[in-house]
């Protein structure tokens, strides 16, 4: 009976022996894996704010390089350019891309636009938005055959955007998107003539990728 209890504590010792090693490596390997996470999410966050440096950087040089193609449209009243830091967009009216009523780039239109799409060749891990918009006037009945509303007229733009920076300036497919609004986001009144002028506009929007996504 005693030898028994003898093996039994024996045993007990040896299970209490072998759990707290198992405790140890477990408490081990789990302060490891904590350690390797803590690096990674440093190593990541200094990547990030590289990558947003280095992004600001290039927004800024494409804003300036914008300013300088661009100055005659710009004086004119006929582009718009706004700088945000890490995003930039820019505003054409329509009559300097297209002609009334159509979704095809003008031969002025296709030059500006190759000035644009050279210099958002340079900057990095973006995203660029093209925006089409409309005054509320309808469709002429001549050319609803092609555009029964202001919404086919405003995507049917951005598309013709978009497709000429792909084609003719080699811009990533993969980094564009284009959107319709119709004439639900004026900017001015439609009342007037001048305000329906402000309204119909081509909006391009660049940005790094998760901050578009997440408009």
């Amino acid at each position: 009976m005693k030898n028994i209890l003898i093996i039994i504590l024996a045993l007990l010792l040896a299970a209490s022996i072998i759990a707290g090693l198992f405790s140890y490596f477990a408490y081990k390997n789990m302060n490891q894996a904590l350690h390797e996470c803590v690096k990674k999410a440093s190593e990541e966050g200094k990547r990030v704010a590289q990558l947003s440096e280095t992004q600001t950087k290039q927004m800024k040089s494409t804003y300036e390089g914008l300013l300088s193609g661009l100055k005659e449209q710009i004086e004119k009243e006929e582009v718009t350019l706004k700088n945000f830091q890490e995003a930039l967009s820019i505003t054409f009216v329509d009559r300097i891309l297209f002609d009334f009523g159509k979704a095809t780039l003008t031969p002025q239109g296709r030059k500006i636009l190759e000035r644009v799409g050279e210099l958002m060749k340079n900057v990095t891990g973006k995203r660029i938005r093209v925006t089409g918009h409309t005054d509320n006037i309808p469709i002429a009945p001549d050319f609803q055959f092609k555009f029964p509303t202001n919404w086919e007229l405003s995507a049917a733009r951005a598309a013709s955007v978009v497709r000429y920076f792909q084609e003719k300036a080699g811009l990533d497919p993969q980094e564009m998107e284009t959107v319709g609004r119709s004439f639900y986001q004026p900017i001015a009144s439609n009342e007037t003539k001048e305000g329906r002028a402000q309204n119909r506009r081509v909006e391009i929007f660049i940005a790094p990728q998760i901050e578009i996504k997440g408009k």
